[in-house]
């Protein structure tokens, strides 16, 4: 079905080249036969100057017009034989680094906005929190002047209304340890074009704009600044920013009449087309981006350098990976890590639904500088997510073969090295791991809130002990509900935001994490890069001859081969009983770092967890964290 664009390519620059002198508009379009530029003074409203620019062999339509454009807004229509095209449509330059609206007008856009450079450190060390813009600062209580807005999310200083002890906004995650912050999609999307509506972003429009509803004014380019700043802000925390990009679908569809560019300019070629013209759904969203597309890999890697340079985005996270062919993959890993070598590149393994290419499944990845989303291991741990009542390890201990391949960084799955697996047991999607456990537990009397709270404790122990790259939601730390609602992309604040209040009820979990958290920064041990250190320095205490297997409980040692650690050895034990377990150890000189109570960076005085003549009894739900010093 794809036609006659397929052997044009462009290798110019593309979008409007600004100059204080002059401005270049090149478009590419290679199947129009015509091709006019609306140049506006204002964002709405008011006479455009009509100019046509001239058809170059590589299909690209190019105009210089003198002078100085800064700030001037702009549109295209295209028309051609194809009967898809219609001349009357104003259209946005896919490349237009800031647009009013999904069906507005670009600006040229010019920013000098500095940033701090990108937080020097290996990704092993890497922590990921994941939160979206508007949730996280919009609570009334939160201590936010600018709430729901990119400059919000960096205000610091702020703190719970009455309560001067708890942080809120960026304060928080400083103070929580995380060093990335993934930010849900923020480049220019559909929804939210008025404030009563809500929207995750996942209906992309535009890739190179930022999004307007974050921004303190939507019809000019101060959105490029503002979210300048923030990345400028985080980076002077030390904090990384990945940007979580929708490359697998857009929200365009030339049958609903929502085109906005790509169906515009060069209908058909942008997306997977069946034989009747029909759009592939491998994306369950209404269509999917044709990654394999000489110009569509091209706009892919243009995009994603254009944020890497212009923002100094730290990585991405790439929505739907398993649509993007493994040719692109394997390029954006080349070319990026040539501009960053410490990026960091991640996605979801999966489609979601029937495509025409051979899917990017976990496995794809392999050494080749990407790291996935282990869903393996997120269902072992808390039971599978599209079987809400199924639990998994932490309730009731269930799956434990696939959590020692989870705490092994799933070498034994389906990565190379620990570090290409995401592991995490709660994101955006699904339940958040507290309504999980509640509706995974409803229907047994006996379990408690404080169990739950316990579960969720035994889970994080399980997160920032193992191998791999360790990834929460926002809100996690202090219990998140979002009512069981488990797909809320478009429910309002009063599901979606971030109850600060919650941090205050829920403090012990909070610093439960934020402890977790500092231990794997103090030890590297936790953070073995390679398959081979991690088969060589990980062993189960069931494989080691005296030590029985125990249902529901897994225990294991990390000796530091390196020797880079304080300690010479650690030994991780999850008990997922309602019941203490009691377990021999190896021989040697342990303490206790973490009990179900605390974990701290020194030893603590065991009341709850005993340890004695080699010896360790585990409280029912908890874990115990035991290290031994390097002498």
């Amino acid at each position: 079905m794809h036609h006659d664009a397929d052997g044009i390519f462009s290798s110019q620059p593309l979008g409007a080249v600004y100059s204080p002198e002059k401005t270049t508009f090149r478009v590419w379009a290679p199947t129009a036969t015509r091709i006019t530029l609306h140049l506006y003074q204002s964002p709405a409203g008011g006479k455009a100057e009509i100019i046509a620019p001239v058809k170059g062999d590589d299909g690209t339509w190019e105009t210089t017009i003198q002078g100085d454009l800064k700030g001037f807004y702009y549109t295209y229509t295209a028309a051609g034989e194809d009967p898809r095209f219609n001349p009357h449509r104003e259209l946005l330059d896919p490349y237009a680094m800031c647009v009013t609206a999904p069906g507005g007008r670009a600006i040229v856009v010019h920013d000098e906005t500095p940033i701090a450079d990108h937080p020097e450190f290996h990704k092993s060390n890497a922590v990921i929190y994941e939160l979206h813009i508007r949730d996280f600062t919009i609570d009334p209580d939160s201590g936010i002047q600018r709430r729901g807005k990119y400059l919000g999310l960096i205000e610091s200083g702020a703190h719970l209304t009455g309560r001067k002890d708890i942080y809120t906004g960026i304060d928080h995650i400083s103070e929580l340890g995380v060093n990335v912050v993934q930010l849900m999609p923020v480049s220019e999307f559909h929804s939210n074009k008025s404030e009563d509506q809500y929207g995750w972003g996942y209906d992309v429009v535009h890739h190179n704009s930022p999004e307007g509803w974050y921004a303190t004014e939507r019809f000019d380019s101060r959105r490029v600044g503002e979210f300048k700043r923030l990345i400028d802000a985080f980076h002077r925390r030390g904090i990384r920013v990945t940007l979580d990009v929708v490359f697998n679908h857009t929200f365009e569809t030339i049958f609903q009449n929502r085109v906005f560019s790509f169906e515009g300019l060069v209908p058909g070629y942008y997306y997977r087309l069946k034989p009747d013209g029909s759009y592939w759904n491998g994306s369950g969203t209404g269509n999917e981006f044709r990654t394999e597309a000489p110009m569509v890999r091209r706009y892919i890697l243009d995009t994603l350098k254009m944020w890497v340079t212009e923002y100094k985005v730290d990585g991405f996270r790439f929505d739907l990976l398993g649509l993007m062919d493994r040719e692109t993959l394997r390029l954006i890993a080349e070319e990026l890590r040539a501009l960053v070598p410490g990026i960091l590149l991640y996605g979801e393994p999966w489609a979601g639904g029937s495509t025409p290419i051979d899917i990017s499944h976990k496995g794809s990845q392999r050494s080749i500088g990407w790291s996935v989303f282990n869903d393996h291991y997120r269902d072992a741990l808390k039971g599978n997510v599209f079987n809400a009542r199924e639990p998994g390890f932490v309730q009731y201990g269930a799956h434990s073969i696939g959590v020692r391949l989870g705490l092994c960084g799933g070498i034994d799955d389906f990565t190379d090295t620990p570090l290409e697996s995401i592991n995490y047991v709660e994101c955006h999607d699904n339940h958040t791991l507290w309504d999980k456990l509640i509706i995974s537990t409803i229907d047994d009397a006996r379990i408690t809130d404080a169990d739950r709270r316990d579960m969720n404790k035994l889970a994080a122990v399980a997160l920032f002990t193992s191998q791999g790259i360790p990834f929460i939601e926002s809100g996690q730390e202090f219990l998140r509900t979002k009512g069981g609602d488990h797909n809320s992309y478009n429910k309002p604040d009063s599901l979606n935001m971030i109850r600060w209040r919650e941090k205050a009820a829920q403090f012990d979990v909070f610093k439960y994490y934020q402890g977790l958290i500092a231990l794997r920064k103090a030890h590297p041990l936790f953070r073995l890069e390679s398959g081979e250190q991690v088969r060589e320095s990980i062993s189960f205490l069931d494989e080691i001859h005296s030590l029985r297997a125990q249902s529901g409980f897994i225990g294991f040692i990390i000796e530091d081969l390196a020797g880079k650690d304080t300690w010479s050895r650690a030994i991780i034990l999850l008990n997922s009983n309602s019941r203490t377990i009691a377990i021999d150890l190896p021989p040697g000189e342990w303490q206790v770092f973490g009990d179900g109570r605390e974990i701290s960076l020194s030893p603590i005085q065991m009341i709850n967890g005993m340890i004695e003549e080699g010896a360790a009894s585990v409280p029912p739900r908890s874990a115990l964290i035991l290290g031994e010093t390097r002498k």
